[in-house]
């Protein structure tokens, strides 16, 4: 189980070069590569060689490939959606990542029924690719957007074949008013990628922050998951420092919780 770095946030504001130094230094072993324009741009496969060098050079795996555009869920939207994820799974490929992670943004003025029918039909149109690829999409689920707990997600996903996953972020478990514990445990079979986060949305661990971050992974590994955990809250100013305690305390979590 690796220990990742989110390369949406910490990633924003800094080139894939200071981004891949900033998690090395942090301690953590993989990342969560955003795909976008400057790091793996969909437009441009020779990127995704040059990612995966920079990377491995770098001692950093792929735990996750971040579908950038968060279109997912939005009406008109589903031919851009659905090429996005083609040239993902050939990205991934070259990165070694199994897991697409998206983010289903509702947008303003549609409904969440609307919002729910889109997505739903753009995961049945990109399962089989993932199916002949090995490999799953993952989005995430949070108060006021498309699919807001884990119990509607599950819900959610249970007409749709195992490629459909969940990314579940213990900020937005916990902002939902959910026991995380509890949503670990229901999880199985669905998870996708887990984020951990503060409940302040700040630094895991730090004062304030109120998840049990050990018993959702303690439970989640009891669930069956077998993946990473990816670092994903608001950057501080002393990011770096931020970070490698960050990174300190998940590997404790994955050393007890083995």
């Amino acid at each position: 189980m690796h220990v990742a770095i989110d390369g949406v946030y910490f990633g924003g504001g800094r080139s894939a070069e200071e981004f891949v130094a900033l998690a090395a230094a942090s301690g953590g072993t993989a990342v969560n590569w955003p795909l976008k324009a400057g790091y793996a741009d969909p437009g441009d496969p020779a990127s995704w060689d040059s990612c995966a060098a920079m990377l491995g050079s770098a001692g950093l795996s792929v735990s996750s490939l971040a579908a950038f555009s968060q279109n997912s869920a939005i009406p008109g939207q589903e031919e851009a959606f659905r090429a996005e994820v083609a040239q993902g799974v050939q990205a991934a490929r070259v990165l070694g990542c199994r897991v697409i992670d998206c983010w289903p943004r509702r947008e303003a003025g549609v409904s969440k029924a609307d919002s729910q029918a889109v997505l739903l039909a753009n995961i049945r149109a990109v399962a089989g690719l993932l199916e002949a690829a090995d490999m799953v999409i993952s989005f995430e689920f949070e108060p006021d957007t498309t699919v807001e707990r884990y119990a509607e997600s599950l819900e959610f996903l249970a007409p749709l074949p195992a490629v459909a996953r969940l990314t579940a972020d213990t900020y937005h478990v916990n902002r939902a008013g959910d026991d995380l514990l509890a949503a670990a445990e229901a999880m199985q079979g669905r998870f996708g990628i887990l984020h951990i986060s503060g409940s302040h949305r700040g630094e895991p661990g730090s004062e304030g922050d109120t998840c049990d971050h050990e018993g959702f992974v303690r439970a989640a590994r009891r669930a069956g998951y077998t993946g990473d955990l990816v670092l994903q809250y608001a950057p501080p100013a002393e990011v770096g420092e931020s970070l490698q305690r960050a990174v300190k305390l998940c590997r404790g979590i994955v050393e007890r919780t083995a």
